[in-house]
């Protein structure tokens, strides 16, 4: 089966948009998740990128969840590593993996409010 199988024509216009940073604004049902990630598999899939070289930043990790889930099932990758994540996740994976360049110990720990007061 395709990946662009079963894409409306707004949804395939989305997802075989030209190689470069892509937005996609719909309302809610409107297949936002199955654009973005048929978009990165296709990407993936033509050569375009690798997994390696693509951010995907979600809202929620239920949702950076679900995109790996669908990307892993439409191709035959490990998305273990992928840059899918949410605003703070990802910024997270950064302070990790560059931690000196932040100026933070290596084993620095972010708190929220709650945490703080505690």
């Amino acid at each position: 089966m395709s990946l662009l199988e079963g894409l409306n024509p707004q949804q395939l216009e989305a997802v075989t948009l030209p190689h470069q940073s892509a937005l996609i604004l719909a309302g809610a049902g409107s297949g936002k998740t199955r654009v973005l990630t048929t978009r990165i598999a296709w990407l993936i899939q033509t050569g375009q990128i690798g997994p390696q070289s693509l951010l995907a930043v979600t809202f929620t990790n239920k949702a950076s969840r679900e995109m790996l889930l669908r990307i892993s099932a439409m191709l035959p990758i490990n998305t273990r590593g992928m840059w899918v994540g949410t605003f703070h996740g990802l910024c997270n994976r950064i302070l990790r993996a560059h931690y000196r360049d932040a100026g933070l110990p290596q084993t620095f720990q972010i708190l929220d409010s709650a945490d703080q007061l505690a």
